[in-house]
């Protein structure tokens, strides 16, 4: 834009200044007036219509890979930003688990070996009292059904044995039908077990009982017992006790032996 080189005015293309006329004082002739440019309007502060530019998104962060560079940091991850602290290692606790482990499990072999062998008496002795006690029930379900049949003049006397299996019955004096319908009012569980029982003058003085016959594993209870030890048929004591590879076949047999084959 050209200047005056007199008052040092801006001039428009192709204007003239005529600084001083005639009298001496300042004019201007063929003066135009440049056109002004809108200038913006700045809402003030606190008009609550300012928007601040916002900084471009940043691009997401590629996935996490699966291999690690040197530095510690995944291949082409960024390192952190500053102030930031590095990632440390974790302090290992490997050594504890060395040593407790081991421990733990010595401990528990040895409660194993404290406490599993009364455990298993204790079941057993459960076992072998719980039969015991069924014999008894057996032994007082038995001599009710023969004082009933005592009562209906059937012939009770003698010395026999009564089992489970019928053809199994030896010297019985009378019909069996209604003593083992007698007796199973009394004791109801009879259907469920083998068992045998010996009578002499018409009172059962042993019963044996068992859910086998020929079963070692299965317990046998007896009445009367031994300190709740299970016992043979004998008639003087003290009894022998059975052994644990005694069966109650075997019972019934060292109880004919000594009753017919003396």
């Amino acid at each position: 834009m050209p200047y005056c080189t007199n008052c040092g005015r801006p001039l428009n293309a192709g204007e003239t200044c005529n600084c001083k006329d005639g009298t001496g004082s300042t004019a201007v002739q063929n003066q135009q007036t440049a056109p002004q440019q809108p200038q913006a309007q700045i809402p003030p502060m606190n008009s609550g219509n300012i928007q601040i530019p916002q900084s471009p998104p940043y691009p997401p962060y590629p996935p996490y890979p699966q291999q690690y560079a040197p530095n510690g940091y995944p291949q082409g991850y960024p390192p952190p930003y500053y102030g930031q602290p590095a990632p440390q290692n974790k302090k290992s606790y490997l050594w504890v688990l060395a040593i407790v482990i081991p421990l733990g499990l010595l401990l528990l072999l040895i409660m194993g070996i404290v406490l599993i062998p009364p455990m298993l008496g204790y079941t057993k002795r459960s076992a072998q009292s719980s039969m015991n006690s069924k014999a008894s029930a057996l032994y007082k379900a038995a001599n009710t059904a023969l004082i009933e049949l005592d009562e209906e003049d059937v012939k009770i006397k003698g010395t026999y044995i009564i089992c489970s299996d019928y053809d199994d019955n030896v010297a019985v004096p009378f019909t069996l039908d209604k003593f083992y319908d007698k007796a199973e009012r009394y004791f109801s569980d009879m259907d469920k077990y083998e068992y045998l029982m010996v009578v002499r003058n018409g009172t059962v003085v042993y019963t044996a009982i068992s859910k086998s016959w020929t079963n070692t594993k299965e317990t046998v209870g007896t009445y009367p017992s031994d300190a709740s030890y299970p016992v043979f048929y004998s008639e003087y004591s003290p009894k022998e006790r059975i052994k644990d590879k005694d069966d109650l076949d075997t019972m019934y047999w060292d109880a004919y032996d000594k009753i017919f084959n003396k």
